[in-house]
């Protein structure tokens, strides 16, 4: 891959440096100025450079800007001293720009090289930094118009345009700094707090496995169908129970699972409370067949059917009712509100951070909402 990058990086600095030539000699043979189409033709080697060696937008713009003043002051030098050996109209500036383009060209290389490990290769270019490419661009043309227009004025002397131009440089350098600065800590922020909450949904998922209460109303049920003789409900309550542990661990470290999945051990999972509750609660599944190739977060279904028994009162006078529904698009599951006489205090650290996984993975976050009579979560479906 290295060797392949160094190819294509020299095969543009040579190609460039070449229409650097005919731009000038051709310009020169016009009787017009040059300097605003070799400057174009610089900037599109740089954007080349660093879109192949997958730099930041904004480190970009911040490398267009200075190289071209760098640029621009090294070709008045070197074209200075080829006027030395060489005074001819169209040899000079022609070998004057082509070594002035193969020294930025293979200058950039080199620093883009040792600016690798800063690299934004897993970063895609917002509207914003886009916005920076163009106003470094916009700004480098206006400095090479204006050297242009006042050159024969008192103020245009090359080494004062040249101070303004690198002042101006380093203020739009600073600027960009700082803005580029601002958004690593904010993404290096996001990214912390994703681990954070990665980390207690883990520790969740981990108490839920071991949960006591769980495994006393489990133990209990399968007690009660062992000593009323019940051996074959007894055996399925078992497979059921282990079922649902072992979906645990085949996917505690899987970002996504199927929706079919994720509803067998909803099925489960409801089963075994169905064994609890009897008529009590009731679970209605309305999933086109489609839909369940889709994918959801892991155990992000179930933890809404247990929260939903969790927070409301469940008994065969009022029954507790769930449906899941989609669309498509949506998951989409509904509880009746039944209000618990003693409330059970929750934390919401499961529904957060379903939550932010999947604004993680979707444009489109999750929906909850509740009417008095009704709570209802909407999940994407991925």
């Amino acid at each position: 891959m290295t060797a392949e990058r160094n190819k294509y990086s020299s095969a543009i600095i040579h190609g460039f440096a070449l229409l650097h030539v005919a731009g000038a000699v051709l310009c020169r043979i016009g009787g017009i100025g040059d300097d605003l189409v070799l400057t174009s033709l610089t900037i599109f080697m740089i954007v080349l450079l660093c879109l192949r060696h997958r730099q930041s937008v904004e480190f970009s713009a911040v490398v267009i800007i200075i190289a071209n003043i760098v640029g621009y002051l090294m070709g008045k030098g070197i074209a200075a001293f080829v006027n030395i050996f060489i005074s001819h109209p169209l040899l000079s500036p022609a070998i004057a720009t082509f070594i002035t383009t193969e020294t930025i060209g293979w200058a950039l290389i080199f620093f883009l090289k040792q600016y690798s490990s800063r690299s934004s290769s897993d970063h895609k270019a917002t509207p914003m930094e886009i916005t920076w490419l163009v106003i470094a661009i916009a700004i480098v043309l206006a400095l090479r118009f204006f050297i242009r227009l006042f050159r024969s004025t008192i103020f245009s002397g090359e080494f004062l345009l040249g101070s303004v131009a690198i002042m101006s440089a380093i203020l739009i350098y600073s600027v960009i700094y700082m803005i580029e600065y601002a958004r690593s800590a904010r993404r290096e922020a996001e990214k912390e707090k994703n681990r954070a909450d990665l980390a207690k949904f883990q520790y969740l998922n981990l108490k839920q496995q071991v949960n006591p209460h769980f495994l006393f109303n489990s133990l209990n049920i399968l007690d009660a169908l062992v000593l009323d003789g019940k051996d074959k409900e007894a055996s399925t309550y078992i497979h059921k129970l282990a079922g649902i542990y072992r979906y645990m661990l085949k996917n505690e470290n899987e970002s996504t699972v199927s929706l079919r999945d994720e509803m067998t051990y909803v099925e489960m999972y409801s089963d075994l409370l169905k064994v609890r509750f009897q008529e009590g609660l009731s679970v209605e599944v309305s999933i086109p067949e489609d839909d369940l190739r889709k994918s959801v977060i892991p155990c992000s279904v179930q933890l809404l059917v247990e929260n939903a028994t969790k927070h409301n009162a469940v008994s065969p006078d009022k029954p507790l009712l769930v449906t899941i529904t989609s669309d498509g698009e949506t998951l989409t599951v509904t509880n009746n509100i039944i209000p618990r006489l003693t409330p059970s205090q929750s934390s919401g650290l499961g529904l957060n951070y379903i939550r932010e996984q999947y604004k993680a993975r979707s444009d489109r976050g999750i929906e909850v909402s509740a009417d008095g009579d009704n709570y209802t979560v909407k999940l994407p479906l991925l």
